[in-house]
């Protein structure tokens, strides 16, 4: 039975020196994603550690919500593609087509954050795709088909963190603003 959990763990420890690139990078864009609100955080007169600590739970969330979204990636490439890809594999190659993620940041900036938004999402998308078709030789129509219902998964976990956390901040920074407002008439 030891040896059996030794065995276990080698491989799990194995797996992850081999994808230690692509999770690093997830969290990167994790990060990145949270930094988009910072502002709203500050302008919330919150303390450096408490915008520090939502900063990094928020990142830490949305780098969860790209590794579930990973997660069914390769279960459906593991029982549906028409050839093999390894997990460690795909996960080292995720983190690069990721990389447009790491600008995610800029999204705070005023007027044009929808539309670098979508632009982000629509290359990471367009990432994974190319990583599927080039690196693992999948036919593109197979690497869309595959890849997509991770995409709209990790589209959909950040949609409901938004909502929740971010648009809370925004609302409060909404009402301390009409309440000054309305003291200084």
């Amino acid at each position: 039975m030891q040896a059996h959990v030794e065995l276990l763990l080698d491989r799990v420890g194995a797996w992850l020196l081999q994808a230690d690139a692509g999770v690093g990078l997830v969290l990167l864009v994790g990060l990145s994603m949270s930094l988009s609100h910072a502002f709203a955080l500050l302008a919330n007169r919150l303390t450096p550690r408490q915008i520090a600590l939502r900063l990094l739970l928020d990142g830490l969330v949305l780098a969860l919500a790209f590794l579930l979204a990973s997660a069914v990636d390769m279960l459906l490439l593991a029982s549906v593609a028409s050839r093999q890809v390894h997990a460690s594999d795909f996960l080292d190659g995720i983190g690069a087509a990721l990389i447009p993620g790491l600008f995610y940041g800029l999204v705070a900036a005023p007027y044009i954050a929808d539309l670098l938004a979508v632009g982000l999402w629509f290359l990471v998308h367009l990432n994974v795709v190319t990583l599927l078709h080039l690196r693992f030789a999948l036919p593109w129509s197979e690497a869309l088909l595959l890849s997509t219902p991770g995409y709209l998964l990790a589209l959909v976990l950040v949609a409901l963190l938004f909502r929740q956390r971010w648009q809370g901040s925004y609302r409060q920074l909404s009402s301390q603003l009409q309440r000054s407002g309305g003291r200084g008439r």
